[in-house]
């Protein structure tokens, strides 16, 4: 994932959760960038969306800071798309 969203000129560290009130979510965080709606464009674009399943706005961030939520592209886990 970490290669993907770098191709796609976006910088985060992600990790994939599989427990919670979260599961099936990936967690993206940036400290060192803040959130914005151009990033959540860009994550659109990419064909994810924000935990709940919407399309990613400007609240989606963690107080300013690049650290979200979203869904989508499975098929990057390391299991081969298996996303339990």
């Amino acid at each position: 994932m970490q290669e993907f969203l770098a191709a796609n000129g976006i910088q985060a560290t992600p990790k994939y959760i599989r427990t919670g009130s979260l599961k099936r979510c990936w967690s993206l965080y940036n400290p060192n960038q803040k959130w914005s709606l151009e990033l959540a464009e860009k994550l659109n674009a990419l064909g994810f969306k924000n935990f709940a399943g919407h399309p990613m706005d400007r609240l989606d961030g963690n107080g300013g800071v690049f650290s979200t939520f979203v869904r989508g592209h499975y098929e990057l886990l390391e299991e081969g798309g298996r996303e339990s």
